[in-house]
């Protein structure tokens, strides 16, 4: 803080420099006057926090000063130090505000007491003023909040709105309340890789900041409307436009292409409606807006909107004919042949290429159908040679979802496109072509046990047999087989015993060791378990006495 002494006897000046701590109130800085005028320079000057005055000095007095303070340094502290103990002195010091009216010679208590005070009502002020502020500054932070609440409310129930609109009005300084606007959407799925890579680390919301703000500036300095972040609705960009936006909103809409290019080097196409009521059609405007989005030509020119159209959007659109290729794709698929699988779904884009029309809808409708239609192909049953053994949750998981490409100039990148679903289409072909070589591996697995099921064979000898760990042996084997490795020599020496006992000649000793087993107790317990009766009784009930 900062003090300033104006009197003029410079003995007194100093005895007031002397008297005081001034760290010990925070004082840094202690200016001094020897009269009103250049006090006033001073005050004007340095802005002192604290200001001390004689009342009786040359060309201008102390109540010429105070009064020059209340209109001009209305925060500072005035303490009044004066040789004059006269009533109309004291009445000017009290209605200017003073601190305290000191006489001379100072007291230092006195002084000092009414430093301590003045700092005291300076903190507490300053105090107040940090909290208007931080208060002014959480409903700047808030207002854009409560009016993103306000579309987003009036999008969801139009008519429940429109008492509110007064209050928008005065918020967004319209000259008079909303009565038509337009509304424009714009879909962050196809913005564009920059875009993407810029926001990864610091995800959505500060994208949506940047996308809002950018917009928000060009609309507000055309008075063209307001751009929110439609809650619920993750990947989605409103605006609703008045004014120029509604009556020219090619000009808008370009002029916010424009900001958004220059300052994130992308830019985006809007979906935008007919101009309704408001807030009543709000709800309308923005279904109209979505399928002007969601049915515009991916594949045509670079526009900055498509507006609504009626008679399109009752018509629509046909979806991409997947269905008419899908087996000569899927056959490919599993063949394995790379010029199989291009020839394939080359049929299928110069199907798409003939059309020369491709909607955002139809993509994302068509995406949805390629995710199945790749898990359906690994599936058992799906035309490969046999069915997968086991429950097929490991074996069938799908790939990376397939996510629509766009270049750097926000269009949709149909080469890129075209070569994304190819790579798919072959990771698919390549996993089904592993499974079919896991599956032969085992079943060359299986046929070695049946070969060997006499023999002390362990999981390990298979393991070393064919160069395989025994943890992918056993896993694989239990999805293909259904069961394990043991389980699966035990029953081949179960059934090998069951014939063996058609032949009386053999003692129960004997069947035991033909099938591996030395000890004849533990291979009748064996026996037991699999059948549910002893070897003895398995032969007089099967072959008889």
């Amino acid at each position: 803080m900062k003090a300033l002494i104006i009197d003029d006897e410079k003995h007194v000046r100093d005895a007031i420099r002397l008297l005081v701590d001034w760290s010990k109130y925070g004082i840094t800085s202690i200016h001094e006057a020897k009269d009103g005028q250049e006090g006033i320079a001073l005050i004007g000057e340095h802005k002192p926090e604290l200001i001390f005055t004689d009342m009786m000095m040359p060309n201008t007095d102390g109540a010429g000063v105070m009064e020059w303070a209340a209109k001009h340094a209305p925060a500072s502290k005035l303490i009044v130090i004066s040789g004059h103990d006269d009533y109309r002195l004291v009445r000017n010091a009290i209605t200017f505000g003073s601190i305290d009216y000191i006489l001379k010679p100072i007291e230092p208590a006195q002084l000092n007491e009414a430093i301590a005070k003045a700092t005291e009502e300076l903190r507490k002020e300053e105090q107040e003023r940090s909290r208007s502020r931080s208060i002014a500054m959480e409903l700047k932070r808030l207002k854009p909040m409560y009016v993103e609440q306000f579309f987003c409310s009036v999008l969801n129930e139009p008519s429940a709105h429109a008492a509110m609109s007064e209050e928008i009005r005065r918020e967004l300084r319209l000259d008079e309340p909303l009565r038509r606007a337009r509304v424009a959407l714009v879909s962050l799925e196809l913005s564009s890789p920059a875009v993407r890579e810029k926001f990864a680390a610091s995800g959505p919301d500060l994208m949506f900041f940047a996308l809002t703000n950018i917009t928000n500036e060009v609309l507000a300095s055309r008075e063209a409307g307001y751009a929110f972040r439609y809650w619920g609705k993750e990947q989605e960009l409103v605006l609703v436009l008045w004014g120029e936006g509604e009556l020219a909103p090619d000009e808008s809409l370009k002029a916010v292409n424009a900001a958004l290019r220059d300052t994130l080097k992308t830019r985006f196409v809007f979906g935008l409606s007919e101009p309704l009521a408001f807030p009543v059609g709000a709800g309308e405007a923005y279904e109209q807006a979505k399928l002007a989005l969601l049915r515009r030509n991916v594949l045509g020119r670079a526009v900055d909107y498509v507006l609504y159209d009626e008679a399109a959007a009752k018509r629509g659109n046909p979806l991409l004919s997947f269905h008419e290729f899908e087996e000569q794709i899927r056959f490919a698929v599993q063949g394995g042949s790379k010029d199989h699988i291009q020839r394939a779904l080359g049929a299928w884009f110069e199907h798409i290429e003939k059309s020369g029309f491709v909607s955002f809808e139809q993509l994302t409708s068509w995406q949805g159908h390629f995710e199945l239609t790749k898990t359906l192909w690994e599936q058992p049953g799906s035309g490969s040679e046999e069915a997968d053994g086991g429950t097929g949750a490991e074996e069938a998981l799908p790939c990376n979802p397939l996510r629509i490409p766009v270049t750097a100039e926000g269009r949709f990148d149909y080469p890129a496109w075209k070569d994304a679903v190819y790579q798919q289409v072959k990771l698919v072909s390549d996993r089904i072509l592993s499974k079919d070589k896991e599956r032969g591996v085992i079943r060359e697995i299986a046929k070695f046990l049946e070969q060997r099921a006499s023999e002390d064979i362990t999981l390990q000898d298979v393991a070393n047999h064919f160069y395989l760990s025994r943890e992918y042996i056993s896993r694989k084997f239990k999805q293909e087989m259904n069961e394990n490795v043991s389980d699966y020599i035990a029953g081949i020496r179960m059934n090998r015993a069951k014939e063996l006992l058609g032949n009386r000649s053999l003692k129960i000793s004997q069947v035991a060791e033909q099938v591996g087993f030395q000890d004849e107790k533990y291979f009748s317990k064996v026996f037991k378990k699999w059948t549910g009766c002893t070897p003895n009784d398995y032969r007089k009930g099967h072959y008889g006495e």
